[in-house]
């Protein structure tokens, strides 16, 4: 039988899995450790440490399972080792790869792998730490993240082991020699060691500022929503498990920092956290949203009522004035409630209905506020309007409860349905074009197409104010042809000036649009018929359609950068970017969200913009700010290196006559 030759790089990676010296040891709690970690964050029965050797693959930890190796031919880890990011198999039976494989037919039976590559610093793949299941599973983004910052403390831990074997065999030579090196072999190793553990903790540490906020350390919005979906699940399990959600607003917390400052202000959400904290059983969970916002979850309650009465104690018990650095001050809160009653099934519903209920009582609040400031002025000349003075009395909180009836938006939804499809009918949509310079030379660059609506009553209306609505009900995927061909038949009008040759279009495409079949098809009888070249057109599509992980969509846009267009990720930075989707589509541009762009007066908000910059002249990306509204923000980006920009302060969205008159 012919043997197939190994390759170079194959020969390379064994000689260091061999230096390393690790096959057929002794288990080690280090590496268990790590394992039982990964299996309890996955939420997977069994983790292993495999490492692959020319025959087989062998476990250096195992958890769930008494299966010490098995051959190289079985091993999915054989698969993930050939890259660098975590391979995921969420259903083998549907993987034509996997589900003929043994160990998938057989037993154990796995129906889920996933695995991260155990990369050596000089860049040799050992093995994989991997998690399995016998049922199908999916991973979330934390989890993945976090199988693959165990991955690198297992490479850590297979370093240490090595290093701490060299400077063992080092140490017995340098004793014949030199003892005075003992010393600082010594101290060496306990630098390595005091490292690891550093690593550790800063990994703990890492784990924790991703479940918590920073100034109170309370559980975030991620934490809560976890748990509240706990308890959903258990509610439709156990019906009579009721649950109810808070959502808390301070009243008139801005007051606070205006007058007293930030310092105050924090120290103020710090006591009123620990005000909630003391008022909720073990069982119960509070959270901070953001802001002034803070979420409870009163969990396994025996009535509505109970929930009631605890809201009002909650707000007595916050309404207490408290002395800070000499200032007293006093609160109230606006409280939102919602019960499991209402028969939820996403945590994200329960706390909208809750946040609905909180502005509900936050309107009836300032209601009551404005009408006791107009009696103290009547009865005082010179009484002040702010909260946290003492003419003000802290009873001035309110809490509601959701009901239906609050749903306004609902109708006020249908209402915008209707008048989008007259909208449609009527043709009230217009295409309007925002400049784009590049800001060293002020020089045009190119122009975003935009969608305007004119309303009849309303007059113009941006995009935002409808688009997600339109998507919904069909209305741009009607529009679909007829933008691509305006596009195309505009573009083909400017560039054939012999000033804007080479000017370019920057068309948005949301992921209903990259959805749309004809989408393909419509690009290409459109640039046909202009006789424009599909690389002078600039598609924006934003990090959730870059992320996506259906099929169709990364299909849909490989085709678009092959006919030739440039892809360009608009509001760049909002989400968790992936480098190698970046890569895989070769993005050519980034759009700096205009959030950012109105934190640059802060060291902060310049330190964002500053690394997304950097990224992109790495990785040969043009980086484009959008939204820039002063002279001061201009010349700040100028300062930082921003290739081009647009906003109001540049030139406001203009119709094409208005263009072209400007021109002329």
């Amino acid at each position: 039988m012919t043997v197939a030759p190994i390759s170079a790089k194959e020969t390379l990676r064994l000689a260091k899995l061999y230096e390393y010296d690790i096959l057929d040891t002794l288990s080690e709690t280090t590496y268990d450790d790590i394992t039982a970690l990964a299996a309890h964050i996955c939420q997977t029965p069994t983790a292993l440490v495999s490492l692959v050797d020319i025959n087989r693959q062998w476990f250096k930890s195992r958890v769930g399972t008494e299966v010490q190796e098995t051959p190289r031919s079985m091993a999915f880890c054989a698969h993930t080792i050939q890259g660098e990011d975590v391979m995921i198999v969420e259903d083998t039976h549907l993987d034509p790869t996997f589900r003929d494989n043994p160990l998938v037919t057989g037993s154990p039976h796995i129906r889920f792998y996933a695995g991260a590559p155990l990369i050596t610093p000089d860049g040799h793949a050992l093995g994989s730490l991997c998690v399995l299941d016998y049922q199908p599973h999916h991973l979330t983004a934390d989890q993945i993240q976090a199988l693959q910052v165990l991955s690198h403390q297992v490479i850590a831990q297979i370093e240490l082991s090595y290093q701490r074997h060299q400077l063992k065999l080092s140490n017995h030579q340098l004793e014949r020699r030199v003892k005075e090196r003992t010393a600082s072999l010594s101290s060496s190793l306990h630098r390595l060691l005091a490292a690891q553990t550093t690593l550790l903790k800063r990994e703990a540490s890492s784990r924790h500022s991703a479940l918590h906020d920073p100034l109170t350390d309370l559980p975030n919005r991620s934490y809560f929503l976890q748990r509240l979906s706990e308890s959903i699940q258990l509610n439709q399990r156990q019906p009579s498990h009721h649950f109810a959600v808070l959502f808390i607003d301070l009243n008139d917390f801005k007051s606070v920092n205006d007058t007293l400052g930030h310092g105050i202000g924090d120290q103020l959400l710090l006591h009123v956290a620990d005000r909630i904290k003391q008022m909720l059983r073990q069982s119960d969970l509070v959270a901070r949203m953001g802001g002034d916002e803070f979420a409870v979850l009163l969990d396994n309650i025996p009535s509505q009522e109970h929930s009631i009465s605890a809201v009002k104690r909650l707000q007595a018990h916050l309404k207490v004035p408290v002395l800070l650095e000499g200032h007293k001050i006093s609160t109230g809160a606006s409280i939102g409630l919602t019960f499991s009653s209402v028969g939820y099934r996403r945590p994200e519903d329960a706390l909208r209905d809750a946040d609905i209920a909180m502005y509900q009582a936050k309107k009836q609040t300032k209601q009551r506020i404005r009408q006791q400031l107009s009696l103290q002025l009547e009865m005082h000349d010179h009484a002040s309007p702010i909260l946290i003075h003492d003419q003000l009395p802290a009873d001035n909180q309110q809490f509601a409860i959701f009901d239906t009836q609050m749903q306004s938006t609902t109708q006020a939804q249908l209402t915008l349905e209707s008048e989008l499809r007259q909208a449609a009918l009527n043709r009230q949509f217009r295409l309007c074009y925002q400049p784009i310079f590049e800001l060293k030379t002020q020089q045009l660059a190119g122009f975003e197409m935009l969608l305007r609506w004119e309303h009849p009553q309303r007059g113009y209306l941006s995009a935002d104010a409808f688009i997600e609505t339109a998507e919904d009900i069909g209305i741009v995927q009607q529009m679909s042809g007829y933008v691509i061909d305006q596009a195309c038949m505009q573009l083909s009008k400017w560039r054939s000036q012999s000033h804007w040759a080479d000017i370019m279009l920057h068309v948005n495409l949301s992921l209903m649009q990259i959805r749309h079949p004809p989408l393909i098809v419509q690009w290409q009888a459109a640039l046909k018929k202009y006789d424009v070249p599909a690389a002078a057109i600039q598609l924006e599509i934003s990090e959730h359609a870059l992320l996506s992980a259906d099929p169709a969509i990364t299909k849909v846009l490989t085709q678009l950068k092959m006919m030739g267009f440039e892809l360009c990720v608009d509001d760049f930075g909002q989400g968790h970017s992936s480098l190698s989707r970046l890569h895989q589509l070769a993005v050519n541009a980034l759009k700096v969200d205009r959030a950012f762009v109105q934190e640059l007066d802060s060291r902060q908000g310049q330190d964002v913009v500053k690394t997304i910059i950097d990224f992109g002249r790495s990785a040969n990306m043009t980086v484009i700010a959008e939204g820039i509204e002063t002279m001061a923000q201009m010349k700040t980006l100028l300062a930082l290196g921003v290739q081009q920009a647009q906003g109001f302060w540049l030139s406001e969205v203009l119709p094409v006559a208005d263009i072209d008159r400007r021109v002329a």
